[in-house]
């Protein structure tokens, strides 16, 4: 089965590059309100399609579009998917696009955005054959958004879409990193 994700066109980046590249956009949102969410959902099944956009449409700002894949390949875009068109995708299963299916979508619908963050992970990793001190990074694996509900995260979750309300981890290997912040 071909893929057509109802006219997304995906640009995938590391997330730290994407995050980069979409960061004034993201900021803009700050004072925004969270009109509409949207996950593809897998109607055999009878549940979300965690490879798939998450979508939120912002008054005023249009359509953000969030995918994550792989383990640090992000797509940010925007007003490119068209919810009232099903998507397609690599699976057998019909999809379809369902209005604020997920808890963390339903909680934040008419909520102001009042901060844009990114989360990120401190990843180690040691080699076992030669001891020696690990290797360490910080990774993107998330974007934030605290509304006036309790917020939204859209985070890697693996190779797929993560999402959850409330505020992220910040501390013991987690931070959150402003992008932009409310002065009220």
């Amino acid at each position: 089965m071909s893929v057509d994700v109802s006219g997304w066109q995906p640009d995938w980046l590391p997330a730290s590059e994407q995050v980069l590249k979409q960061s004034t956009a993201l900021r803009d949102l700050v004072g925004t309100t969270i009109t509409d969410a949207w996950v593809a959902w897998n109607l055999e099944h009878d549940e979300w399609f965690t490879d798939l956009p998450v979508v939120l449409s912002f008054a005023g700002r249009g359509q953000l579009e969030v995918c994550w894949q792989k383990f640090d390949d992000l797509s940010v875009t925007w007003d490119t998917i068209d919810t009232t068109v099903r998507p397609r995708a690599w699976v057998e299963w019909p999809l379809e696009w369902r209005r604020a299916a997920h808890p963390a979508l339903v909680s934040n619908i008419g909520s102001s955005v009042r901060a844009v963050a990114m989360t990120e992970h401190l990843f180690q990793t040691e080699r076992v054959d030669q001891p020696g001190p690990a290797s360490r990074v910080w990774l993107v694996g998330g974007l934030w958004f605290e509304t006036t509900g309790p917020g939204v995260h859209v985070f890697n979750a693996l190779d797929e879409n993560g999402l959850d309300a409330g505020t992220p981890p910040d501390g013991s290997g987690h931070r959150l990193t402003a992008l932009a912040h409310s002065d009220t």
